[in-house]
């Protein structure tokens, strides 16, 4: 599968990493502005700073690396591009995982409780208290995943940041959760000797385990507030730090501010990457149209399509039957050199069951990424993946097939619904999905769905964005 191959650092990117300096520098930008090639780049640079430190002390001592992903998909990719990055060099001691396999392998802990056994926990006290199991599951998540146990109190009137003005939650209803759903279930794992990733996440961040000389964390927007802080305590006392984020691009309920975290961000080490180098102008204005009216915090940044690197074909919006779409796809496919470019199906739900018959059927060879912990090496450029697990990712060509009105649909309650829906954090947390899936691609993007059920998202996308066609 083809991967993002070595580039010539531009001047916006020298000035980022032409000089090493110790502390926590944050990269920002939107989707297609280079942030993750311009971590690597600092990578290597800070590696090279700190291998030849090494090289002159007498007794040498090997160079701790960490590079941190947010899931398994974008850790294969970046292990793929940070070995051409670094090479082989027997005094560099690299680690490049996922959060939680991480955590794991520090606090060598066990019977750990997976996500769906965690939230199954909660839904059940929260149904117990009469809450929407749904919304009050994700709610005692945020909670847990942004205080410490010993500070739980300070959510009663803590800002809700990163869960939106809606659904409301004042401070009774605060109280509620805290006493009828969350201590519960912190007394359920103290009583059963259980700890779930958000306990470890919390052990790190009071125990140092490791002192690593450099670190990057990419897609920071989606790591909690207490992973960022066991990220910061496991860090030497000189080390070089860099998180790179877009909060316009959080997909998870999760969200903290650099302060709370403990970082005393300078204004010389915060960066904002301004020009698109991914998209055509095309495919930025349809991914920018999707988040129009959401609020846009200081981590966040709009795709600029002003800055994108050239004009390209506008987006295809396919509108008939999935078999229809399918077919419509593929003859899609058939205009592409897939020698020489990648193609994504990326799907909300990652259904493709009516997809991989065509594309046998056609002699298309394809690989799937989603949870795939190391990157394809075979010559298959066509890629089936969950949209979740697209994050960070790059494709010459994007087809979103099968995205559906009902399949993207989210309830606002009717106490709310007068409200302004870019209030709504669930829709647009949505919104932000479906962007930042559209964000992937360089060269192209094809979406489809069923005309008597398009999806509210196209209601902010101007016709004359895209190429409508029936399929």
């Amino acid at each position: 599968m083809k991967a993002l191959i070595d580039v010539i650092p531009t001047a916006e990117q020298l000035a980022l990493f032409s000089r090493v300096t110790s502390g926590v520098d944050v990269i920002r930008g939107a989707a297609g502005s280079g942030k993750t090639t311009t971590a690597l780049l600092k990578l290597r640079t800070s590696v090279a700073f700190y291998l030849n430190r090494a090289r002159r002390q007498a007794a040498p001592r090997q160079v701790k690396v960490l590079v941190l992903t947010f899931n398994r998909t974008l850790r294969g990719y970046i292990n793929e591009l940070t070995e051409r990055q670094l090479g082989s060099e027997p005094l560099i001691s690299l680690e490049i995982a996922t959060f939680n396999k991480w955590a794991k392998g520090l606090t060598d802990a066990k019977d750990i409780l997976n996500l769906e056994e965690a939230s199954a926990h909660i839904r059940w006290r929260a149904v117990a208290a009469g809450l929407d199991a749904e919304f009050a599951t994700e709610e005692a998540q945020y909670v847990l995943g942004r205080f410490d146990v010993g500070s739980l109190d300070d959510y009663l009137s803590a800002r809700r940041d990163g869960r939106g003005i809606t659904p409301r939650m004042e401070r009774p209803a605060r109280q509620v959760l805290l006493d009828s759903v969350i201590r519960p279930y912190l007394d359920f794992k103290r009583d059963t000797g259980r700890v779930d990733w958000n306990d470890l996440a919390c052990r790190l961040a009071t125990a140092q385990v490791e002192q690593y000389d450099v670190i990057v964390v990419d897609e920071t927007q989606d790591f909690s507030a207490n992973e960022v802080r066991a990220v910061l305590n496991q860090r030497s006392a000189d080390a070089s730090v860099t998180f790179v984020l877009d909060s316009a691009q959080r997909i998870y309920s999760r969200n903290f501010t650099w302060v709370e975290v403990g970082v005393n961000l300078r204004p010389e080490k915060s960066h904002t990457l301004q020009t698109n180098y991914r998209n055509t102008r095309q495919i930025a204005r349809f991914a920018s149209a999707m988040l129009t009216g959401l609020p846009i915090d200081d981590n966040g940044t709009m795709p600029n399509y002003s800055t994108a690197r050239g004009e390209g074909p506008k987006p295809i919006v396919l509108r008939g039957s999935y078999p229809n779409q399918v077919i419509g796809a593929i003859e899609f496919l058939r205009n592409i050199d897939l020698a020489q470019q990648s193609v994504a199906f990326l799907h909300y739900k990652g259904w493709f069951k009516g997809l991989i018959p065509a594309l046998n059927r056609a002699g298309l060879p394809f690989v799937t990424l989603t949870g795939a912990p190391n990157w394809p090496k075979g010559t298959e450029n066509i890629a089936l993946c969950t949209l979740h697990s697209s994050k960070g990712l790059e494709f010459d060509h994007v087809i979103m097939i099968g995205l559906d009105g009902s399949l993207l649909k989210v309830d606002i309650p009717e106490e709310e619904g007068q409200i302004d829906v870019a209030q709504h954090e669930p829709s647009a947390r949505l919104r932000r999905l479906i962007a930042m899936g559209v964000g992937r691609a360089r060269e192209s993007v094809l979406v489809g769905f069923v005309p008597s059920d398009a999806p509210d998202i196209m209601q902010f996308v101007d016709d004359d964005l895209y190429d409508g066609r029936d399929a």
